[in-house]
């Protein structure tokens, strides 16, 4: 395994050696290796190198893992702090020798597979939205279709933003996940100070976004918009991700709407669809396009606004629908 690896195969090492390094396994790991356990109290924690000879005995890849990226891998691992690195045997430049543990905190077990995307980056974070992620679709006034994009809270109810089905009828028949649920227009529950709303539905229980914390958007966080805009010339809508910087985490509207900007493209059937940091946590909703002109033949850069997760917490709380999104504060 020279080359360059998929997704599915950097995935698999990850929860391998999330699995190996477990503090709570360190003993039975040495024995799966024939590795002797010290014979001074705890055993001591396994290397890189074991952790290589664990992939051979298992045969867990069809080829050997190339052990240079194996280590920059647990050094991954490392620096966004799924691993922790407790010491070092003989000098190796490779890392081979280097110690490490893996110990599930309640914040991480709470956050589910979100805590690997720090290490496994945007398209992994793409593959986890994209089953919680719906289209909901309409027509206007003008009996025009229309849509926008909605976000499942839990097996029947879909966050999205107000103007989203307030500026259309809502089919009565959707398809979410792959099946048909039948909507009510008018059970839409609506916030009246907040473009927010919740879109509950009859059918199948919806599979939520497990592990998708929301956190307060900050200045300078890259992140993600993630949704269904609309795209000319294709047959069926389709996920689409883009990748932007919150530019201001606090602005107000002329309404005295609280919203944050960012510079990821919310196109058209982007609202209601979530704004996601790097690190996987949403950080809002994609709201409003506030693209304009300084002047008459001075274009101005577009920038996007949307609901901060703080107020689109409060605002889902204020519907009294029972539905309790999970926050993250910062300490």
């Amino acid at each position: 395994m020279n080359g360059p690896w998929g997704l599915d195969s950097r995935l698999k090492l990850v929860a391998l050696a999330c699995d190996f390094f477990n503090v709570k396994k360190i003993a039975a790991h040495h024995a799966t290796i024939g590795k002797a356990l010290s014979k001074q109290g705890n055993p001591t924690p396994l290397t890189a190198a074991d952790f290589l000879q664990y992939l051979h005995v298992k045969s867990v890849f069809p080829k050997a893992p190339n052990a240079f990226r194996v280590a920059r891998i647990l050094e991954r691992m490392v620096s966004t702090g799924l691993l922790v690195h407790v010491g070092s045997g003989s000098s190796s430049v490779t890392g081979l020798q280097n110690h490490y543990i893996y110990a599930l905190t309640p914040h991480d077990a709470r956050r589910g597979l979100f805590r690997l995307v720090p290490v496994l980056g945007p398209q992994y974070l793409f593959r986890l939205c994209e089953p919680g992620l719906v289209h909901i679709t309409g027509t206007n006034a003008k009996g025009d279709e229309v849509a926008g994009t909605g976000l499942v809270v839990d097996s029947r109810h879909i966050l999205t933003c107000r103007h989203v089905v307030s500026d259309m009828t809502v089919n009565p028949r959707q398809t979410f996940q792959g099946s048909q649920y039948a909507v009510d227009h008018g059970s839409i529950r609506r916030h009246t100070g907040v473009d927010v709303a919740v879109v509950p539905v009859e059918g199948p229980p919806l599979s939520p976004l497990d592990g998708a914390l929301m956190q307060a958007p900050v200045v300078g966080m890259t992140v993600y918009t993630l949704g269904y805009p609309k795209l000319p010339g294709l047959r069926d809508a389709s996920l689409t991700m883009q990748q932007g910087a919150v530019t201001n985490q606090a602005v107000a509207s002329l309404t005295g709407e609280r919203l944050f900007l960012y510079s990821a493209i919310s196109r058209p059937g982007n609202s209601g669809g979530p704004v996601v940091s790097e690190d996987g946590y949403v950080v809002g909703l994609a709201s409003v396009d506030a693209t304009g002109l300084y002047g008459a033949d001075e274009a101005f850069s577009p920038h996007y606004a949307g609901i901060p997760a703080q107020v689109v917490v409060h605002a889902v709380q204020d519907l009294g629908l029972g539905i309790e999104l999970p926050f993250e504060h910062y300490e």
